[in-house]
C-alpha cells in the first residue's frame, strides 16, 4: 500500500512539474534548440529603417547612460525570444539589475552572434542602426556607474520595425 502511495504522489508530483513548466513557458528548450538559418535570413538583408534609441537612468539625483556601452540590435527566433525571457523576464521590454547578476549560458548560438548588429552609444546615451530590414527585433544595452561599474543594469525592448520609417526607443 505504501508503495502504490508513493507511485502515485511521484506521479502526481511529475506531472505537476511538468504542468508548471508549460504554463511558464520556460525557455529552456527553445535555447537548447540551434535557430534554423531560414528563421533569421530576413535579418541579413539591407532595410529601409533606421532603429535609433536612448537610454537613460536616474539615481540618486543624477542621470545615467549608456555612453561608451555597446547597443544591440537583435532579430527575433524562438532562441532570441527565450533568451529574452531568461535575461528580463520576458520577451517585451525589461531591466535587469546588475547586482542581480548575469545570466549564464551553456554557449551562445552561433546564428544569434552573426546576426545580432551592434554599435556604442554615444556620450549623450543615444545611439542608432540604419539599413534596418522589416521585421521584429530586440535592443539591448547597458548603464554601468560607479567606482568598479557595479552599479546600473541592462535593458530591452522588443521594436516592430516596418515600411521604411525611424523607430525610436528609449530605455529602460
Amino acid at each position: 500500500m505504501k508503495s502504490v502511495a508513493f507511485r502515485t504522489a511521484s506521479i502526481l508530483g511529475l506531472i505537476l512539474a511538468v504542468a508548471g513548466c508549460a504554463q511558464l513557458g520556460l525557455p529552456g528548450s527553445a535555447l537548447s534548440t540551434p535557430i534554423a538559418p531560414s528563421e533569421v535570413d530576413w535579418s541579413r538583408k539591407t532595410g529601409t529603417n533606421t532603429v535609433a534609441g536612448s537610454a537613460s537612468q536616474k539615481a540618486g539625483g543624477t542621470t545615467h547612460t549608456c555612453a561608451g556601452q555597446s547597443a544591440n540590435l537583435i532579430p527575433d527566433s524562438a532562441y532570441a525570444r527565450a533568451r529574452m525571457t531568461a535575461i528580463f523576464g520576458n520577451d517585451t521590454r525589461g531591466t535587469r539589475a546588475t547586482s542581480r547578476g548575469p545570466v549564464k549560458f551553456d554557449r551562445d548560438d552561433p546564428l544569434y552572434v552573426s546576426t545580432l548588429r551592434t554599435t556604442r552609444c554615444d556620450a549623450s546615451g543615444s545611439f542608432a542602426f540604419p539599413r534596418v530590414p522589416d521585421g521584429i527585433w530586440y535592443a539591448t544595452t547597458s548603464i554601468k556607474w560607479g567606482p568598479t561599474q557595479a552599479e546600473g543594469g541592462s535593458m530591452m525592448q522588443r521594436v516592430d520595425v516596418r515600411g521604411g520609417r525611424l523607430v525610436k526607443v528609449t530605455l529602460p
